[in-house]
């Protein structure tokens, strides 16, 4: 797949930073809201995606095509968007992200395979998955299934809350809109552990915006050659300047299972409407409690 279509194609590397270094996804409902922008935004903007890996605090994308100018508007609604929502989840103001995106064209099937394996290893770099096929939030597992993460939903025999939430959600999808917070905590309520799994693979598989034929011609279209490549290349990016810390991100999830279960809280976005003072107090108290840096902790807490 070499050839002169191949050699002559262009994919735009998008990276995006959030502001002052703080955590953009907490929970699977934050990566779902997230996604679910991207795939609205992307379908009203004309754009193709053929990469996208949400990190806690940092985001890139490949789309197809070589003018950023024509990805900005894209971009603008997806930062804005989900800046709102984020913001209006947890009663705060302020930026979610840096004001600009770094974007860098990738052009020939050589540089754009380098640019593909640079991000679907991000997590594995970060300390979060074997494979990037085996980590959900590189979306990499559904171009072969609707449910690489959980059980089959067998609607004759699932439960009549999950009934309701895929209904709502086709709903929603249908209209072309994104889920909201308000919603999916509404929808995942009623459902047990397994039917929770289910039916975030349901939401990615039904919003899936992500060109799989598009970004497999580049491995002769063979999904088994992408996976491979990918865990036998870590790509390079030498073209936007993106800040690199060797820290493990798994971290954040130690975080994240210190607060929900040593410290009683719920929602685990409720510590960031607590007082400066009282978060000050549960980052000395996590730093005992885990092996996060202070670093990470003051991310994680937007102190």
């Amino acid at each position: 797949m070499e050839g002169r279509n191949r050699s002559q194609c262009s994919v735009l590397h998008i990276y995006q930073r959030s502001a002052k270094g703080y955590l953009l996804f907490y929970s699977v409902t934050d990566f779902l809201v997230f996604f679910t922008i991207i795939c609205v935004s992307a379908r009203r903007h004309g754009v193709v995606v053929i990469g996208v890996c949400p990190m806690f605090d940092h985001i890139h994308m490949l789309i197809k095509g070589d003018s950023r100018k024509r990805v900005v508007p894209f971009m603008n609604a997806c930062q804005s968007l989900y800046a709102r929502e984020f913001n209006g989840s947890v009663s705060r103001n302020g930026s979610v992200f840096r004001r600009s995106f770094g974007c860098a064209r990738k052009t020939g099937a050589k540089a754009i395979r380098t640019a593909c394996s640079y991000l679907y290893n991000n997590p594995g770099e970060k300390k979060l998955c074997s494979r990037a096929e085996k980590y959900r939030w590189t979306f990499l597992a559904y171009a072969v299934t609707s449910h690489p993460f959980s059980a089959p939903i067998k609607q004759s025999k699932a439960s009549r809350a999950m009934r309701k939430a895929i209904k709502m959600v086709e709903y929603h999808r249908m209209r072309g809109n994104y889920l909201r917070y308000e919603w999916l905590e509404d929808y995942f309520a009623p459902l047990d552990k397994n039917e929770r799994q289910q039916f975030v693979d349901y939401i990615i598989s039904r919003y899936n915006c992500l060109d799989y034929n598009e970004l497999l011609s580049f491995y002769e279209g063979s999904y088994e050659k992408a996976c491979l490549a990918f865990a036998s290349n870590q790509g390079s990016e030498y073209e936007i300047k993106e800040e690199y810390y060797a820290e493990s991100h798994r971290a954040y999830l130690e975080i994240s299972a210190a607060i929900k279960h040593k410290y009683n809280i719920g929602k685990i976005k409720s510590v960031l409407r607590e007082p400066p003072g009282k978060r000050q107090a549960l980052l000395l108290d996590l730093l005992r409690e885990t092996s996060a840096t202070e670093r990470q902790l003051i991310k994680y807490l937007r102190l």
